[in-house]
């Protein structure tokens, strides 16, 4: 494991934390003193393991939903959600060391209208997770539509479609910013193979209220290759689908882009890495 030193704006090992078992990691999720991250061993199967701070030590639990692009938490249950949405998806409670079905969203991939996980979060104790969506027209081609967003409600275990974005998005990440829903990072554009391409897609809030999603304009950030966007005055970068709060603020009123030149080390990881918030004993960081 590594961790990103914001002082010396570059990656550092974490020798403190025990390595993972998991060959293949798919995504994570993190949670007082708790990080979850689902994964895969090769000719073992699938897990969900969970590395404890206090402990200093992972457990795993295995499951058989394949692979799993997103994990929400809501107290002790981690919701996991499949890059499938045909199958029937599961939740794990870590208190009752169990696994339980809940409702299956209400869309169906098929040969010829085919959805694709765009993020996903929890927000107010509901989970939230948005769908690319490709339709096959009379022509045999294959067009972009613009995503769905749906949410699913823990104690009516059942799930309701809200707006659809302005444009299509594919591989990109909702996030949570001032208790609002964005989603950012991206592309407009997903070939057969589910490989992102085209131009960047753009950054989007959600309106809860009129229950409508409008494209926020990067008044500060032209196009950029570091996943850096901005929303309500931070800037986030979108490092492997997952967003990293930079810390940098823009005053109200600046005229001025930012300079994010000493952040380009930030994206200097493997495609394939899991990035979250852990919180470590500071002398965890210190090297050994």
């Amino acid at each position: 494991m590594q961790y990103f030193d914001n002082e010396a704006n570059t990656w550092k090992p974490l020798a403190s934390i025990p390595s993972i078992e998991a060959t293949q990691c798919h995504c994570s999720a993190s949670a007082g003193n708790n990080l979850y991250v689902a994964g895969f061993e090769w000719g073992v199967g699938h897990y969900i393991y969970r590395y404890n701070t206090e402990v200093n030590l992972w457990e795993k639990h295995p499951h058989f939903n394949g692979k799993i692009t997103n994990l929400c938490i809501i107290d002790d249950t981690v919701y996991a959600i499949s890059s499938n949405c045909n199958q029937v998806p599961q939740r794990y409670c870590f208190s009752k060391c169990q696994w339980q079905t809940f409702a299956k969203v209400s869309i169906t991939s098929t040969n010829c209208n085919r959805f694709h996980n765009s993020g996903a979060t929890e927000l107010h104790s509901k989970v939230y997770v948005l769908y690319g969506n490709v339709k096959l027209d009379s022509g045999g081609n294959w067009c972009m539509q613009s995503s769905g967003l749906h949410c699913f409600d823990p104690v009516k275990n059942e799930w309701e479609l809200k707006a659809t974005t302005c444009k299509p998005h594919f591989g990109s990440s909702l996030l949570v910013v001032n208790n609002k829903l964005y989603v950012a990072g991206g592309y407009v554009y997903i070939d057969q193979n589910a490989n992102v391409s085209g131009d960047p897609a753009p950054v989007e809030g959600y309106d809860k209220e009129s229950n409508t999603w409008s494209v926020v304009e990067q008044k500060h950030l032209p196009r950029n290759n570091l996943g850096a966007v901005e929303i309500e005055g931070k800037v986030y970068f979108i490092i492997n689908t997952f967003p990293v709060d930079s810390g940098i603020r823009i005053p109200p009123g600046e005229l001025y882009p930012v300079h994010l030149g000493e952040w380009e080390n930030l994206a200097k990881i493997v495609t394939t890495a899991v990035v979250c918030y852990l919180p470590v004993k500071r002398e965890s960081l210190q090297a050994e």
